[in-house]
């Protein structure tokens, strides 16, 4: 594919939209740190936002952390490659596991409220076993994830504009870890407000080019027409056809992709630093929504770009893709040149670098907290302050840009291993660690065997059922092969039962009967410290919305009242003001486990399992409904993402410009 904008025109976007959000973004954070209660120089307020994040916020932030450029680039592929079902089962991999989310998220506030990372929480359970298996499993995911993101965008950097994929590799990261070190994780909840705006919009302008407007397309009709006379029809798929679901590439990439976003959302710590940055009260809510609005991203890309690129690739004038072109997630990058020339090519160069800031900025946030809390704190100065600790999680976030960079330029360069070939690799590498870690959390009787064998004895053999696998079906174990889609099947499912069968099965035999008492009000910055049950007055109660009059409240280890709270703050630099209704997380667990039901139960049987069991193809009146519900969705979703943070946040906002006029 050869580039339609200027290599300036990269350095631009990046050195420039760069230094324009680490300028802004700081600026934010002096007048945060100035104006309002939060200051990012607190380490519960860098690396959790205070644990009082609202659900709009929250919502934006958590769309925005699991839209990194794979969710963008790969679901266009997946249309591009199996038809109309694969975006879909592509979104299904991340509503599903964002979902469940809002289920453990109320367990994780109830249990361990002031936890802040999964492996604090496998040492407070199990040890340094149950510690180490669980950090290692995080940075594993979060060292696959980072490549993921790196890789994606350099790829589209360099199609567009012809800049070094090298140069992308590393300048993104650099730019990101600046504004993300001052403002910490507050800061990336707003960034990701701000990089969703541009993203949906972006997304509602493809909708309406593809299928309203455009003249070399501009219609369903015309689409529906050109993917049923595409030259080379699909294995697999009924009829060849790219407008069925029934399709036997689709069923398989469906597990694949479940099984993926499975062991990413649970082992991926910039997830569970949402939960923990959320208010009590909010953050069920939030996740479930977060699934709802997130789903229509990756399935209008497939839907509009990814069967575009399709569409239009019997066109003589259609730029030609190469195999590792479509793995590195060009055919977006194409249609959108193609349809909107210039245009086009500036708008999915501004989509990429706002996704891939927005998201590598959750894992700069994930990974430094990894690298502070349970390695600095951990082993290196257990008796380190809070500020020593802020100090380090300000330091790793340079690190691990830089640890990232150099290992997203030695896949591409010495591996030759892209961004598809990693999204395949992922579910074999994390999903056996899903069972361990969720059930930490929520299952009393998960022993040490259970967490430690689970996680990594289900890696082992994840990994040489794939490398067997390989072997056996192919012939030759080789890097191309091993991203076969057979292959990749058979260790993600390995990885995720091997898992979940260990942990579950060694714990029924040997019960641990965990007492969660002992986890919560328990922070790995202040050991030995737990905290009070304190009784809140009648007034104040309902204030903060709750019907029940006793609630946790962590007040610091010498037990001083409620009074005294905010000198606990100002010594150890940790929300102890968080109501922590234990009735309300009871209730939130029960009832999302019923809407989480609902909701796969719709959108995993039936919609799609009708659709793929009998011999139809899309006509042009259910396409038309298809394109329309996608467009619905995406204005709910801008409604949801975009402009309720704004209105949950106009008081604050308010008060904030009026300190700023008076001031001035």
């Amino acid at each position: 594919m050869q580039p339609s904008l200027p290599s300036a025109a990269g350095y631009a976007v990046i050195v420039g939209g760069g230094a324009f959000f680490a300028i802004v973004m700081n600026y934010v954070t002096y007048i945060q740190n100035k104006f309002s209660k939060y200051n990012s120089r607190k380490v519960d307020e860098f690396v959790s936002g205070s644990r009082s994040i609202g659900f709009g916020l929250m919502l934006s932030g958590i769309l925005s952390n699991w839209t990194w450029s794979l969710t963008i680039l790969e679901s266009a592929v997946k249309s591009y490659t199996i038809g109309i079902s694969g975006s879909y089962w592509y979104a299904i991999g991340g509503l599903l596991q964002v979902s469940v989310f809002s289920i453990i998220s109320s367990k994780i506030k109830k249990n361990a409220n002031l936890v802040t990372t999964f492996p604090e929480m496998g040492y407070f359970r199990f040890g340094r076993a149950g510690h180490l298996s669980f950090l290692f499993c995080g940075f594993l995911c979060n060292a696959i994830v980072s490549s993921c993101i790196l890789l994606g965008g350099s790829s589209v950097f360099q199609a567009i504009t012809g800049i070094s994929q090298y140069a992308t590799i590393f300048l993104i990261p650099f730019g990101v870890a600046i504004y993300v070190s001052f403002g910490g994780l507050r800061a990336t909840f707003i960034s990701d407000a701000s990089h969703t705006t541009i993203i949906l919009i972006f997304l509602i302008v493809f909708a309406f080019e593809v299928y309203v407007s455009n003249e070399k397309l501009g219609s369903v009709s015309k689409m529906w027409e050109l993917l049923e006379t595409v030259p080379e029809p699909i294995s697999g798929n009924y009829n060849g056809s790219f407008l069925t679901f029934k399709s036997s590439q689709g069923g398989i990439f469906a597990i694949i992709s479940i099984i993926t976003g499975f062991g990413l959302v649970v082992n991926d710590q910039a997830y569970l630093s949402r939960a923990v940055a959320a208010d009590p009260r909010v953050t069920s809510r939030a996740y479930f929504f977060a699934s709802i609005c997130w789903f229509v991203i990756p399935l209008s890309m497939g839907l509009t770009l990814g069967l575009a690129a399709q569409a239009l690739s019997g066109n003589p004038d259609f730029p030609t893709l190469s195999e590792f072109e479509v793995g590195e997630g060009l055919p977006a990058v194409a249609a959108a040149v193609y349809l909107m020339g210039k245009t086009g090519s500036a708008m999915m160069l501004v989509l990429i670098f706002f996704s891939v800031t927005s998201s590598f900025a959750g894992e700069l946030i994930a990974t430094s907290t990894l690298m502070s809390y349970d390695i600095f704190k951990r082993y290196i100065k257990p008796n380190a302050s809070p500020n020593e600790v802020v100090r380090a999680a300000k330091i790793s976030v340079f690190l691990w840009a830089a640890f990232a960079s150099g290992l997203a330029a030695i896949f591409y360069g010495a591996a030759k291993i892209n961004m598809g070939w990693l999204f395949n690799f992922l579910g074999v590498s994390t999903a056996s660690a899903v069972f361990p870690i969720a059930l930490s959390f929520t299952w009393k009787d998960l022993n040490k065997v259970g967490a430690v064998g689970g996680s990594i004895g289900g890696m082992v053999l994840a990994f040489i059922v794939w490398l067997v696998t390989c072997k056996a079906y192919l012939g030759e174990i080789n890097v191309t092969n091993l991203s076969n889609t057979w292959v990749s099947f058979a260790g993600n499912l390995t990885a995720l039962f091997a898992g979940g069968i260990i942990a579950i099965v060694s714990s029924l035999i040997k019960p641990a009967n965990f007492n969660f008492d002992d986890t919560r009000n328990r922070t790995s910055l202040v050991e030995n410290t737990k905290g009070t049950i304190g009784i809140v007055k009648s007034h104040d109660f309902e204030e903060a919305g709750f019907n029940e009059k006793e609630l946790d409240i962590q007040v610091g280890d010498n037990e001083q009242t409620s009074e005294s709270d905010s000198q606990v703050d100002s010594d150890l630099d940790i929300n102890f003001n968080v109501i922590i209704d234990h009735k309300h997380l009871d209730q939130q667990f029960k009832k999302y486990i019923v809407y989480v039901g609902i909701l796969a139960f719709i959108m995993t049987l039936l919609i799609p399992v009708p659709l793929g069991n009998v011999n139809y193809i899309f006509s042009k009146g259910f396409l038309t409904a298809w394109v329309v519900i996608d467009i619905i969705w995406l204005f709910f979703s801008f409604t949801f993402v975009v402009l309720l943070p704004v209105f949950e946040a106009r008081k604050t906002l308010w008060d904030i410009a009026k300190k700023l006029v008076r001031r001035s």
